[in-house]
């Protein structure tokens, strides 16, 4: 059978975006009971949408910690990092200074490399046949 009748046959119910929960190990222990994120991939809409708003005015260059917490807003699905109940505990107006000011660097970058390789940029996503 070739690709496209493989592709005919493809249930697109069983298409759903790749999720993974991850410990956030540093809030667990604050906190003293397991801190869990449910990350999501990104469609290719929403990373280019984070992509041009994290480039500079001249569109010249992209602010990569910017687009590193607007990744991570977009691809945390739980707990939602847009709430404004967490918004309101924390003093802050946006998401992004919510990300900044409960996630440290690292953790920040962890997360964002977790969405990509659930969007498929682990290098694993495709595989070459050789003859």
């Amino acid at each position: 059978m070739n690709t496209l009748d493989l592709l005919l046959q493809l249930d697109e119910s069983k298409l759903r975006k790749p999720s993974k929960a991850v410990e956030m190990k540093r809030l667990s222990e604050v906190i003293g009971d397991k801190v869990i994120f449910r990350v999501e991939a990104l469609t290719p809409e929403k990373m280019e949408e984070i992509q041009e708003l994290a480039m500079d005015e001249q569109q010249e260059n992209i602010n990569i910690g910017e687009l590193q917490r607007m990744t991570v807003i977009e691809g945390v699905k739980s707990p939602s990092l847009k709430s404004k109940e967490l918004m309101d505990k924390f003093h802050v107006y946006t998401p992004k200074d919510l990300v900044t000011k409960f996630l440290l660097p690292g953790e920040i970058l962890t997360l964002y490399n977790i969405i990509g390789e659930l969007s498929g940029f682990d290098g694993g996503a495709v595989e070459e046949i050789k003859n």
